[in-house]
């Protein structure tokens, strides 16, 4: 008994079709692989950089903020929580309450990883003079 597609006429039998249906194959496969993405949520560190001089906080900010993220597959590794953080730069913060909106533009991460979302959205400090105040 002969197996079928063991013989060469079988293989050489529409080639044209075969050897298309391998391209498209390899052409899908590339394209599915690449376009492989996660999206993630991390608690991310938040950092206040450069404070007034003459205030102080009257509360702690929270220590984190949820961002979430869309990342390809293969760059998953790189995107943890020492990887990334939320910076917030006080140095032209003016008055004793301000709200300051969470950027995209604030959060240090990895290449290649995209915010696309930041909770809580904004971040309401309240401040306090320091100095002379104080011993009152």
């Amino acid at each position: 008994m002969k197996i079928r597609w063991l013989t060469p006429g079988f293989w050489l039998a529409d080639w044209q079709i075969k050897v298309a249906s391998i391209v498209v194959a390899a052409g899908l496969w590339a394209y599915v692989r690449q376009d492989q993405t996660m999206i993630l949520t991390l608690s991310v560190p938040l950092e206040l950089r450069s404070p007034p001089q003459t205030m102080r906080l009257v509360r702690r900010p929270p220590a984190v903020v949820d961002v979430k993220f869309q990342v390809q597959r293969a760059s998953v590794a790189s995107l943890t929580p020492k990887s990334v953080r939320l910076v917030i730069d006080l140095a032209r913060a003016r008055g004793r309450r301000i709200s300051i909106p969470l950027r995209e533009a604030d959060v240090i991460r990895p290449e290649g990883a995209m915010v696309l979302d930041i909770t809580p959205s904004q971040l309401v400090l309240e401040f306090e003079p320091v100095g002379r105040d104080e011993g009152e």
